[in-house]
Formats: C-alpha cells, structure tokens, sequence
C-alpha cells in the first residue's frame, strides 16, 4: 500500500474556484464474506469484514411501568430477555466483541430509533447506534444515554431504573437496521464454527413486554482459513485546485492509479472469488450507491474499475463503483493455487452537484475492503 504523489496544483484565472479535492480510502485486508451460509475468514488483524445486513421493526405495550435499565428499549443482544452483559464480551483488536472463537469477535453496527409514552402520558423519541462506532443515544426531551454498567449494546431511556416510568398499556415501537463486523487479533487459527443467534430487541421489565427479533441465523457457519490478501493502490488522492462549476453532473477533476491485488493461501485451500467493498464514510450523494458525498456538500465522487469490473464511473453515471458495500469480482483463486495477482486500473472523478457547490477545500471518505467468496 502506497501513498500517492502531490499532484501538481495548476493556475487558475478566476475568482471562484473549488480547491484541493480529495479522496481517502481507509484499507482493511483479509476480510471474509458470505459463501451461502458459512463465512469464510482468512488472516489479518481488526475489522475484517462487515455484511448480513438486517432491519427489525419491533412494536407493542410495555406491559409494565418500571423501567430497568438492563432492559433497554434499543438493544443487539444474545439473550431473549435483557441486554448483553459485559461479561460475555472480549476485547479483541480493540474491540469489545462477543468471542465466538478464540481471537475472533462479533460486533453490530446498529441504529435504532423507539418512540414511546410516559408513565405521565408524554411521548418521547430516543434514537442512538449499538456497537459500532459507540453505543449512544439522545432522547428528543434531551436526555442522553450509553449503556448502563455491565452492559453493552443496550439503550435504555434513562441511566437510572425508576418505579414509575413508562405507561404499561400503550404500544412503543422500535426500528433496528445495521450490520455485522468481525473482528480478530491476528491469532486465529483453522476452525469451523456455527454462530450465535443474535436479536434486536426492545425490552420491558417483564418478558410479557419484551419484543425481539433474530438478526443473525443460528445455520451461519464460520469457516477460518489460511487464504490472505493485500491491495497495493493510493490510499490518499489529491485532485488539486479546480474550477468552480455549477452545472450538476459536472466532472471537476479526475485520477487514474493502479490498483493491484495479491493473494496467497498456506494450507486449507480453497477455491474462491475476491472481490472488494466499498463502505461510505461521509455518505452517499442523493442516496446514489455509486456517488459518495463530499463532507462540505453538494458534489460528490465516483469511481470506475477496468476490465468490465464496473461501469462508466463518469459523473453523470450511475453505473460505476459501488459505495454500499457490494462485492465487486476482480479475480478468483482455487483450492489448486498457492497465490494470485491483479492489476486492475481505478479511476476516481470529482463532480459537481450543482449551484450549492461549496467553496474551499472539500473532501470524501470510504473504507475498501478486500473480501472473498
């Protein structure tokens, strides 16, 4: 992995000008991904892969006016009845994560959003995220919350339990979307594990309360194998200073560089496809999956991969790199392979997304994972 050169930052005659564009992409290696219902985990340290995304929605009455705070109305939980307790969860890579085998852990990354009534017939909207990047919420009364001690993932709607709290008899309901992150601290070794069943949930004092879904199958098999790979492309990409256009669709400024994959498996060989992912950081534009905002406004950026890898990646496209976290193929290794190499071209535009084009220097972000299958 390269960084890449300065570009060079061409004169321009105007008065209004959109300066110094630029792309970072943030590279995590040796991911697993899906292979129908077994997931297939290489080496590398961190997060190595993120997918199976899931959205619950959960409604009904709390049946109870006590509000216990294990008993978080936005919770990801292993258990049907409360929060995830601190003590099942490890610190791998960093992470607290739920250990499913050793060295490797299971973290969502999840918002939520539970609308609900007082015990003094108030409504209140406690919206927050669960695992990653933290567990956090914020109430629209003002009332901010993590998860209470002991626990992890786990939103409830106030840090203190109380008697008198919710009205027992009206429905609240609750929306949990997001996805899973495995992580591993570069230890793990050759293993064929089945995983947890997993639920989001909104949870009351008592179970004839409780709502909860399942979020993770219990028929998804881990498979930890030997198979690594690394990508050799810029990670930091200066566009330099361009002209201010306010056409929409407008291409700014563009860079080509090399993107190179190499792959290598050790012993239990297998056959699979690599691929990368592309998660967004800073968004996407209009909710366009090929166009990833810029964190100052209105533009965005594009991306395109050779070799029939994506489409035209051109600014008035939609066709090109994909910004949510689809798997894109760029090659394939089998069982009968020791290694393999790719060298594909990745081209990167700069656009305009019309009037409100901001001035000044501007940037994107988005996290390329390398993934297999």
């Amino acid at each position: 992995m390269k960084n890449s050169a300065s570009t060079p930052k061409p004169t321009l005659y105007c008065h209004r000008c959109c300066a110094l564009g630029l792309l970072a992409l943030l590279l995590s290696l040796t991911p697993p991904a899906v292979l129908a219902k077994t997931i297939i985990m290489g080496k590398g340290t961190g997060i190595l892969w993120e997918g199976l995304p899931f959205t619950a929605s959960l409604s009904g009455s709390m049946e109870h006016a006590r509000l216990n705070v294990k008993h978080g109305l936005l919770a990801v939980s292993s258990s049907k009845g409360s929060c995830q307790g601190t003590g099942f969860l490890k610190v791998i890579a960093g992470y607290p994560a739920l250990e499913i085998a050793p060295g490797v852990g299971l973290i969502p990354r999840a918002s939520g959003q539970v609308g609900y009534y007082t015990f003094m017939g108030s409504f209140v909207l406690l919206s927050g995220t669960l695992g990653l990047p933290e567990t956090k919420g914020v109430s629209s009364n003002g009332t901010q919350v993590t998860s209470p001690e002991a626990y992890s993932w786990c939103l409830p709607p106030a840090m203190t339990s109380q008697e008198y709290f919710y009205s027992p008899s009206t429905t609240r309901a609750a929306v949990i979307s997001g996805t899973w992150v495995l992580v591993a601290d570069g230890q793990q070794k050759a293993a064929e594990i089945t995983l947890p069943e997993m639920y989001a949930a909104s949870f009351s004092e008592v179970a004839a309360g409780d709502r909860r879904a399942s979020i993770l199958p219990s028929a998804i098999k881990l498979r930890i194998s030997t198979l690594e790979c690394a990508v050799n492309t810029p990670i930091s990409i200066a566009f330099g200073n361009v002209m201010k256009d306010p056409q929409a669709g407008a291409e700014l400024a563009v860079q080509s560089y090399p993107l190179i994959t190499s792959c290598g498996q050790s012993s239990d060989f297998i056959d699979a496809n690599i691929n990368l992912q592309f998660r967004p950081l800073t968004g996407l534009y209009q909710s366009v999956p090929s166009r990833l905002a810029l964190r100052e406004g209105d533009g965005y950026i594009t991306g395109e991969i050779d070799n029939g890898v994506t489409g035209s990646g051109s600014c008035s496209a939609t066709s090109g790199l994909p910004f949510d976290n689809s798997q894109l193929k760029i090659g394939r290794i089998t069982k009968a392979e020791t290694s393999l190499n790719t060298t594909h071209q990745v081209t990167w535009r700069l656009c305009s997304g019309g009037k409100d084009l901001p001035l000044g220097n501007v940037s994107a972000a988005a996290e390329m994972l390398v993934t297999f299958n």
